[in-house]
């Protein structure tokens, strides 16, 4: 059975990239370019994973994260960020990956993600 990953991320190259990769390791993957579509995304598809960029045009990544955590029967939620964040520790997000990383570890972390879903 596929596994469903959402992209939520303004910037089309990385979407593009992750959902290469991404799909390339066998998952499914839909993508939205900020907070509000995300959030609609999430809730029709229902993803196992979702990677979230923190820093978008509409709303930020903690806030599009409370909202489908909000909404009940959330996904792991995996924050996708350029930056370290001091909220990282917050509980908000299940895991927390920098942009600069490596696809090897990235594909890790949404492996991990998966089993804390299951």
């Amino acid at each position: 059975m596929s596994k469903h990953v959402l992209i939520v991320d303004d910037d089309q190259e990385g979407r593009d990239a992750l959902r290469a990769f991404l799909g390339s390791w066998g998952y499914e993957v839909a993508v939205a370019a900020d907070g509000r579509e995300g959030i609609r995304v999430a809730l029709e598809h229902r993803p196992d994973v979702v990677l979230l960029d923190i820093h978008l045009p509409d709303m930020d990544g903690y806030e599009v994260a409370r909202r489908i955590r909000a909404a009940g029967d959330a996904p792991s939620l995996v924050a996708f960020t350029g930056s370290n964040d001091e909220r990282a520790g917050d509980g908000t997000f299940d895991a927390y990956v920098l942009k600069a990383t490596d696809p090897e570890a990235l594909r890790l972390v949404v492996e991990r993600a998966l089993t804390v879903r299951a």
